[in-house]
């Protein structure tokens, strides 16, 4: 990929069609990559896929060929996803903790944000 980049760079391919090719191909490889590890679920995150059109294409790739895949449309798929799931671990430990120190009678309540 990064040769083609380079060639197309030398032949002074504008930086629009540079940039899809390589979008494009990223795209293409998940999806091989997704093909080998054998998973009908397909889950996509990281910053990369703040990309809407590196998502968009992944996802359209994907489930033309059968996969079921998931992406953010609610958390950012970043440092601000990142960030939550600390939250949602740190409230989980904490609920844990009072159940340990409180015994099993208190396992059945619904947890309240406070």
């Amino acid at each position: 990929m990064i040769e083609g980049i380079l060639a197309d760079i030398e032949r002074g391919t504008g930086a629009n069609l540079i940039s899809a090719k390589f979008h494009n191909a990223l795209a293409a490889s998940i999806v091989a990559v997704a093909k080998r590890a054998g998973q009908k679920r397909i889950v996509l995150s990281g910053g990369c896929f703040q990309n809407r059109y590196l998502t968009e294409r992944t996802v359209q790739g994907l489930q033309a060929e059968g996969f079921h895949p998931y992406w953010h449309q609610r958390v950012p798929p970043n440092d601000g996803g990142i960030a939550l799931g600390q939250i949602v671990a740190a409230f989980r430990t904490n609920v844990k903790l009072k159940q340990d120190v409180l015994g099993d009678s208190r396992k059945d309540r619904k947890h309240q944000w406070r």
